[in-house]
């Protein structure tokens, strides 16, 4: 049994001031219900076998749409899950109550765990790569790894990976010497399944209640200490989609 994870909980401030009022970005469409970030997604991903969607702000409008727009297919996949404190907690919060969800119901039964941040916009080709990869998987993009917007990735002289992001987004640092430096694609695949339930199962509650880049980090980082093979592939087209103009851009939104 494969798995698909998306976390939609967050308020999404700067796209909701875009758009002129509370928005849930992930739903968000102008004249066509279908042309929405998660229905792109949940298509791409329509060969798992279930659905994780982790809302919080507006859960009811997300509730609405699932039930009334998507496809029964899609529908009948899906397991959503409430964050009640999506304002309070980080987005580790939401990937901690997203996969303790999976636990929960389908113990380790299943073969891999696929997720992906909501606001994001990537081509079929890369998320085909990504879905058809054996291995666990890192993703990266080409954009310019800026503080206020980029979730940068590093390795050490040890080839371990290392995620860095910075709330406030005013700046990043590495503090040791590194061989390579990308940005982040915020996609990921965990398919060592025992490793990351030992992790769920091993932190500290308060660790999720960060950024999601916590369980990320202790998980490809044990990986490659063990070494076990991770793949890294690249996102041909990836946009993070945080204003009308970026949903034109990925051609969400008519022009």
């Amino acid at each position: 049994m494969r798995v698909f994870l998306t976390t939609v909980a967050g308020s999404a401030t700067r796209f909701s001031e875009s758009v002129g009022k509370p928005t849930v970005k992930c739903i968000y469409n102008r004249e066509d219900p279908n042309k929405t970030l998660l229905n792109h997604m949940l298509t791409q991903a329509k060969d798992y076998d279930v659905f994780v969607v982790v809302g919080g702000f507006r859960i009811s409008d997300l509730e609405d749409y699932i039930n009334n727009v998507l496809s029964e297919e899609f529908r009948n996949k899906i397991l959503l899950v409430n964050n009640e404190q999506y304002a309070e907690y980080g987005s580790g919060w939401s990937l901690y109550l997203g996969v303790k969800a999976v636990f929960d119901k389908y113990g380790t039964s299943f073969s891999e765990l696929l997720f992906a941040e909501g606001d994001l916009f990537v081509d079929d080709s890369s998320f085909d790569a990504v879905a058809g990869s054996l291995s666990s998987v890192i993703t990266i993009n080409s954009e310019p790894i800026r503080a206020k917007k980029a979730v940068a990735l590093y390795y050490d002289l040890n080839e371990v990976p290392h995620y860095i992001y910075d709330t406030s987004h005013g700046q990043l640092s590495i503090n040791e010497p590194f061989t390579a430096v990308y940005n982040s694609g915020q996609i990921w695949k965990f398919t060592d399944i025992e490793l990351l339930n030992k992790l769920m199962n091993e932190m500290d509650v308060k660790c999720h209640e960060g950024t999601n880049l916590v369980l990320i980090n202790e998980y490809f980082q044990s990986l490659a200490k063990s070494g076990k093979n991770i793949d890294v592939i690249p996102m041909n087209t990836w946009i993070n989609c945080n204003t009308i103009n970026d949903f034109v851009i990925a051609g969400l939104y008519g022009r």
